[in-house]
């Protein structure tokens, strides 16, 4: 679908992590019309990954820059309108955007995702990609009122290795948002936008991840902790256990080379200088190599990591009739 504009259309940007970055970058780059750009104020960035902050780059640059914490709000709504924008790119927003705002720009709204679209519409695509469910790709689009289900601009693919994790795959999503850009951006700087359908029959949808889905089953495969921990690292939440009432996050561990010991499931059975730390998982050993919550040379052969709920229940249960008796 060819939609022809004026040359160098005014754009807005919205976003606040580091694909919005990415995108504020190519576009000062290729000297688009810039008129604003909208971020997320850093007070309500508390539970965002990978949020990043574009006043300064924005304003260094000439561009007028307003924080906002709801996107909808009246206040931002009025100052978009103020701008009269051509289009409204939205990279980086986990908000969805309401008909009144959709409607301002005279050509639509571009959105961004990091699956190949139309498989994997929905949030927390970096962590499925990493567990296997569905394919990467820097994918932009012509925004409607559906999730994620607009006309294709632009879309690159990278591919995810099993040595690869939330890290890692952040690298390569920017990389292909650069390379995705480039190959439209002269084109809208010249008028020039042209889109494709999703095929409807090919549509996927991913369901949202929480913090807690983190959440160490030490039942599981060292292959399946490994995967997990390997899926939710910095910039995400993090895979976390528990030593005791003690929350530990796990962003770094790698599946033990070592086959001489066995252990009850969830026990550390191996834990020195030169081995490391090495805990019992339902099929093979995990070493930790990189955790937060506790000092990793602190930990010691025989600690039980995990939280059993039965255990605990029982325990609250005891204390409860200890009280009742008294």
């Amino acid at each position: 679908m060819k939609n022809n504009m004026v040359e160098n259309p005014g754009v807005i940007l919205i976003g606040s992590v580091n694909s919005s970055r990415k995108t504020l970058e190519k576009l000062l780059e290729h000297q688009l019309n810039i008129v604003a750009v909208l971020g997320l104020h850093p007070e309500a960035a508390t539970n965002v990954s990978g949020y990043c902050d574009l006043k300064d780059l924005s304003e260094s640059n000439g561009i007028p820059f307003q924080y906002f914490t709801k996107v909808n709000d009246t206040e931002i709504v009025d100052f978009v309108k103020s701008k009269s924008p051509d289009l409204v790119f939205v990279v980086g927003l986990s908000q969805m955007i309401r008909e009144e705002l959709l409607a301002i720009p005279k050509h639509g709204l571009i959105g961004y995702h990091p699956t190949r679209l139309p498989e994997g519409r929905g949030r927390g695509a970096i962590a499925w990609i990493i567990l296997g469910k569905v394919q990467g790709a820097a994918s932009f689009f012509k925004m409607d009122e559906g999730m994620d289900s607009g006309s294709i601009w632009s879309q690159v693919n990278y591919e995810v290795q099993d040595t690869d994790d939330a890290t890692s795959v952040v690298h390569q999503i920017l990389k292909a948002i650069e390379k995705a850009l480039d190959a439209v951006l002269p084109d809208l700087k010249k008028g020039i936008f042209i889109t494709t359908p999703q095929d409807e029959s090919k549509a996927t949808y991913l369901g949202k991840r929480n913090p807690e889905d983190g959440i160490i089953d030490w039942k599981q495969s060292a292959a399946s902790i490994h995967q997990l921990i390997r899926a939710t690292t910095k910039p995400l939440p993090g895979a976390y256990t528990y030593l005791g009432t003690k929350k530990i996050i796990v962003w770094k561990a790698s599946i033990s080379e070592i086959t001489n010991h066995l252990g009850v499931v969830g026990r550390i059975v191996i834990a020195d200088e030169n081995s490391g730390v090495h805990i019992q998982t339902g099929e093979g050993l995990l070493k930790l190599e990189q955790i937060e919550g506790i000092e990793i040379d602190t930990l010691k052969v025989g600690n039980t990591l995990g939280f059993d709920f039965e255990k605990e229940y029982f325990k609250l249960s005891e204390r409860i009739k200890t009280i009742e008796n008294q």
